[in-house]
């Protein structure tokens, strides 16, 4: 009977983990579609100019879709003697992090500061940094494209967001 009394509690025990982890996947599953869908409105904290260059410091509130509320911290260099779209753009390189609940996101981003009909506009690329990211983003990898409407301090990003964390 003693027997019998350890075999289904250590059945009980297994079923438990079994459906813990099921959920867990779920969970996953439904956050992390293999998509980074984000929207921010940022402003300015720091602006340094000097030799052709700006260095900025934005920060904001957002969305990242599947994780919720989120702040952002954003890095930028400008260099206005190599624009690769013509007069009164730059060259822009950018460190990004955004926090939700359970993590930072880390990105680096390249892109070009265009003036166009409806203002200066920033088109680019970015990269996840998985090794710096933390937390359900820890190991996590992806690509994917950004506009930063200056005028407004509205940014949108899109493209792929692969979690490897177990804590997803």
């Amino acid at each position: 009977m003693r027997k019998l009394m350890i075999s289904l509690a250590a059945s009980a025990a297994m079923m438990a983990g079994m459906a813990a982890t099921l959920q867990a996947t779920a969970q996953a599953s439904s956050r992390d579609d293999g998509r980074l869908e984000a929207t921010f409105t940022d402003s300015r904290v720091s602006f340094t100019p000097g030799l052709g260059m700006v260095e900025l410091i934005l920060t904001g509130t957002g969305t990242v879709q599947g994780f919720g509320a989120a702040t952002d911290v954003v890095g930028v260099v400008e260099d206005f003697a190599a624009s690769p779209c013509g007069s009164g753009g730059a060259s822009n390189s950018a460190e990004t992090r955004f926090v939700v609940h359970g993590g930072a996101l880390e990105l680096h981003e390249t892109g070009a500061l265009c003036v166009t009909a409806s203002g200066p506009q920033v088109t680019g690329t970015y990269r996840v940094d998985g090794r710096a990211s933390t937390g359900i983003f820890a190991g996590a990898r992806g690509t994917g494209h950004f506009t930063v409407d200056v005028a407004t301090g509205q940014d949108t990003l899109s493209g792929t967001l692969i979690l490897t964390s177990p804590e997803a």
